[in-house]
């Protein structure tokens, strides 16, 4: 339905959310929030997204290299190092972090778009679509795996790839995620417009 962050402040939680989202997911657990004296209020804050090589902040997501970082503030903060929003996107892809937009709702299962190793718990309580996603962890085979592909500008993609979402073009290259069959993988990545897959 919708891809969002969730923090929490005293007994507060907050939703950082896509503006274009927000009545999907509001009027989705509406139906829940009833039977549990749960309330929704739009506030507006500056959301401050972080690349770093060190954690100051707890990450939302990480690897050998940098991490990612989301904060909330009352006041839009001066930042010294502020990047444009094309590199923070293509940091998270480059981390597997896909953001679902308004085209996507209702057209993916979280296993598609790597939400099952990034998003999904199966530890915790029931969801919708919980026996789908489940099966697949523990009984399916998933021929497919959700990637991000980095390919030289002049490449032609379209014809090699499912993309998923749009294509990021910064510097000479192109930044895109795509749904691929394992089988072709190591095939895709001898192409010599393919920088790389991850």
């Amino acid at each position: 339905m919708a891809s969002f962050f969730l923090t929490k402040e005293n007994n507060n939680f907050k939703i950082i959310i896509d503006e274009s989202l927000i009545n999907i997911l509001v009027d989705d657990l509406s139906t829940y929030s009833k039977f549990f004296g749960v309330t929704f209020e739009l506030t507006s804050q500056f959301v401050i997204g972080s690349i770093s090589d060190h954690e100051k902040i707890k990450p939302f997501l990480k690897n050998e290299y940098f991490s990612l970082t989301l904060q909330l503030s009352h006041k839009k903060n001066e930042l010294n190092n502020s990047i444009k929003l094309n590199e923070w996107l293509t940091a998270n892809k480059i981390l597997r972090n896909y953001f679902l937009s308004i085209d996507d709702v209702n057209k993916y299962r979280p296993l598609e778009l790597n939400y099952d190793l990034l998003r999904v718990s199966f530890d915790k309580g029931c969801y919708r679509g919980q026996e789908v996603v489940a099966r697949m962890k523990y009984l399916g085979v998933n021929r497919r795996r959700f990637s991000t592909v980095i390919i030289k500008s002049d490449y032609e993609f379209e014809k090699d790839f499912k993309v998923v979402g749009n294509k990021i073009d910064l510097k000479n290259y192109g930044v895109f995620n795509a749904i691929i069959k394992r089988e072709d993988l190591e095939t895709l990545k001898e192409n010599k417009g393919v920088i790389t897959i991850i």
